[in-house]
């Protein structure tokens, strides 16, 4: 997935949670993971959209899972969102790349 679609998909999910345009910020996320590598990426309001996968990285979050080596997985999740495992299965180190969507506090004026 390239960055222009990534980005037409996180307009329309923000549209479908009812929040304006002007009131998230997107993010480039360019992770190095090393061998065998798992790491935690905390997003609870966010979403993430994956742009760069690895045949050898492992991605689950609770809107579902990205693994090419697990031939059980019926369809892949590109768009993650909450407590994100990515985890490097290969003994090589990976680049993974997401684009992060952070929806902006509304503050209030006293």
């Amino acid at each position: 997935m390239n960055e222009g679609t990534a980005i037409e998909i996180a307009k329309q999910k923000m549209r479908e949670l009812g929040i304006c345009e002007n009131d998230y910020i997107f993010r480039y996320r360019h992770l190095r993971i090393d061998p065998l590598e798992k790491r935690i990426l905390k997003g609870e309001n966010n979403l993430f959209i994956l742009i760069s996968p690895s045949y050898y990285v492992k991605i689950t979050s609770k809107a579902g899972e990205y693994n090419m080596l697990d031939t059980g997985i019926n369809e892949m999740q590109h768009v993650h969102r909450g407590l994100i495992t990515v985890e490097n299965l290969s003994e090589k180190q990976l680049d993974v790349r997401f684009i992060q969507i952070i929806p902006l506090e509304k503050r209030k004026n006293k």
